[in-house]
């Protein structure tokens, strides 16, 4: 959706509310607020810049005086509404009053926020400012009076199962303060999911022939494909509950619909469990809204918790810090952490996961920093065993990319669909590393292990599949090939439908020129510019699967055999991005954090992707199901936190 022009002007706004809505207060040097830099000056008028957000380019315009940049307006963006207008009312007023381009980003928008903050610096060097010092200035904060709260409980993260934790609590009368590192509830990663699964709710009940499915199908099929190692009484308990999770979500305004999702899973058609969610992310950021205030929670938005207080084994609080500095005290009868994992953490991915190459499909960054895991790690609860990733199931991506595949967009660069669209791959040695089969129908579950071990891996074709996906698209190139688009035979193949990569060609050379795609007259002179050592000796032998129809090595299917003849060659380099981590804290049936001799902490609780008893790797095989486990165990733990404070 396209939104109208808007311009915002030094006359629009005070200096101090545009700064609050950052949660900073302004720290103005060199000068006072016209100073842009020493003896900096800019040649008067207006000019237009564009660079790429999170969903479309975004221009705009900006008017300079002799002095300072007076005026900024937005050109045109097609980014989500509701997100791009937080940027609008809060961050192009502060860059305006502080004359300074390195603010921090609105939480949930900062590709958004990047992509404006460039484009005012390419206008600054356009009026002779100078770009870099312009990025590098920003506002120093200065931290308020210490803050204290006593309160029943207090939720760290306002995700989806802490959202869940937070108004369940209030709603059995709980005095509850949640705390949130974004700056509102349209910045966390929870509030924009297409929805849980669940047994035996009234979504599923009012569907056209009802539901035939129950708690104990599921519980068999995802013990059995976990091989046992969650928590199985946790397990049990979060289905039989789901129902009850959805109806708090339904009761608070959810719309949901019953539909079979876009890969093939266990429960489809009479089934049934996944539950979309028809809501846009406007109306859902209101419903969340009202319904943490009908609840009694209060939030604080822009805070960090850093650290559980602790009387021995028994939490009693929370310290945490505002974005400004502002320190926090939370004085709690029971503290329920739903941080939302370690996405956004580096050294975390790579202590857990052995990576450090996992990037986040959502918007391209993550507040998820598993600041709840190590807390309740250092306060003495024990971590799991397992940790793993919920993969984003769109194509590779790459940190490098101005466009990469983070959503089920196709404006981002088309690429990346070379990650799992059943072309051949490579790991860094040029050799064969899956069934590339499993990665385009099951991106989500079988294929995922192999490319986060695998990362960086490569998408190896040849001029004529690159020009057969700019024409006919995956679905008609692998009809040909025998495919059949059934229930049973090729799922994927209705999903791709229809969808071509007709701006293909221009992508790849995008992709070059940012240093992520390579393109080469031999299979010699491509291994080179990745160092793909034996990729010459591999496609031999793939060719060799191609004309006999059989994949002798991984048993692909011979539909997604495609031989590679005739260059040019291109390699697409992919790394793998993810909507959550899983992982982290070993918890009872009851949420309760356990020591590490398994006995339990006192009124600590861990819910959603901060638990390690409720999740595995790979990703399970049933659409939704971390958002399903997500909202069970924060409505669980909201019951056991205000049962235990009576």
């Amino acid at each position: 959706m396209k939104m109208a022009k808007k311009e915002i002007s030094r006359r629009e706004f005070l200096k101090g509310s545009a700064a609050a809505g950052l949660g900073l207060a302004a720290t103005l040097g060199m000068g006072g607020a016209l100073a842009f830099a020493d003896g900096a000056t800019y040649k008067p008028g207006k000019y237009q810049a564009t660079a790429y957000g999170n969903l479309s380019y975004v221009t705009v315009e900006c008017t300079f005086s002799e002095t300072a940049l007076t005026n900024v307006e937005i050109v045109s963006q097609s980014e989500t509404p509701i997100l791009f207008s937080m940027v609008q009312d809060q961050l192009i007023p502060a860059i305006i009053e502080n004359q300074a381009g390195g603010l921090d980003a609105i939480t949930g928008a900062s590709n958004s926020s990047r992509a404006v903050k460039e484009a005012i610096a390419d206008c600054v060097a356009q009026a002779g400012g100078d770009k870099e010092a312009w990025l590098a200035k920003g506002i120093t904060a200065t931290a308020g009076a210490d803050e204290t709260y006593d309160v029943d409980v207090c939720v760290i993260g306002c995700g989806g199962s802490g959202f869940m934790a937070s108004i369940t609590a209030g709603q059995k009368g709980a005095k509850v303060l949640t705390i949130e590192k974004a700056n509102s509830v349209a910045g966390v990663n929870g509030i924009k999911v297409s929805g849980p699964f669940a047994v035996r709710t009234s979504v599923l009940e009012a569907k056209e022939g009802g539901t035939t499915l129950e708690v104990e199908d599921v519980f068999n099929h995802v013990m059995n494909y976990t091989h046992w190692t969650p928590n199985p009484a946790l397990m049990h308990r979060c289905l039989e509950e789901s129902k009850n999770s959805v109806e708090q979500l339904v009761g608070i305004g959810y719309e949901m619909k019953e539909v079979n999702f876009r890969f093939e899973t266990p429960f489809i058609d009479e089934k049934g469990g996944f539950h979309l969610i028809t809501n846009a992310l406007e109306d859902r950021v209101e419903l969340w809204n009202k319904a943490l205030a009908d609840a009694g929670v209060e939030v604080l938005f822009n805070t960090t918790a850093t650290g559980l207080l602790m009387d021995g084994d028994k939490a009693v609080g929370v310290t945490a810090r505002k974005a400004d500095g502002t320190s926090v005290t939370v004085n709690a009868k029971a503290v329920i952490i739903a941080s939302g994992g370690y996405l956004g953490n580096r050294d975390l991915q790579e202590k857990f996961l052995k990576t450090r190459k996992l990037n986040a499909a959502a918007g391209g960054n993550s507040l998820c920093t598993g600041d709840g895991i190590m807390m309740a790690n250092d306060a003495g609860a024990v971590l799991n065993k397992t940790f793993g990733y919920c993969p984003c199931e769109y194509g590779g991506t790459n940190s490098k990319a101005s466009r990469p595949a983070k959503q089920d967009k196709y404006d981002q660069n088309y690429a990346f669909k070379f990650g799992l669209y059943g072309n051949l791959l490579v790991d860094q040695e040029g050799k064969r590393f899956i069934n590339e089969g499993l990665l385009c129908d099951y991106p989500m579950s079988y294929g995922s292990e192999q490319i986060i071990l695998n990362a960086p891996w490569y998408g190896i074709v040849d001029q004529a599949y690159v020009d057969a996906m700019t024409t006919q698209g995956l679905y008609e190139y692998t009809i040909a090939k025998g495919a059949e688009p059934v229930v049973g035979k090729w799922f994927i193949g209705n999903y791709f439908k229809g969808r071509i990569l007709d701006k293909l060609p221009e992508d790849l050379e995008e992709g070059i020129r940012e240093g992520w795609v390579a393109k080469a007259d031999t299979l010699e002179e491509l291994a080179e510019k990745f160092g793909l050592t034996d990729l010459p000796a591999t496609v031999a032998k793939y060719n060799e699967y191609c004309d006999k129809g059989v994949d002798e090595q991984f048993g692909t299917n011979p539909w997604y055999l495609s031989k590679i003849e005739k260059g040019p060659f291109y390699a697409v380099q992919c790394e793998p991005s993810a909507w959550s981590t899983f992982g982290g804290i070993r918890t009872d049936d009851k949420l309760r954090a356990l020591k590490p001799d398994n006995t339990p902490m006192q009124g600590l609780y861990v819910v959603g992707t901060d638990n390690g008893s409720l999740y595995y790797s790979p990703y399970y095989d049933v659409p939704g199901y971390c958002y399903g486990l997500c909202v069970d165990s924060g409505y669980i733990a909201a019951c056991e936190a205000t049962e235990y404070i009576k």
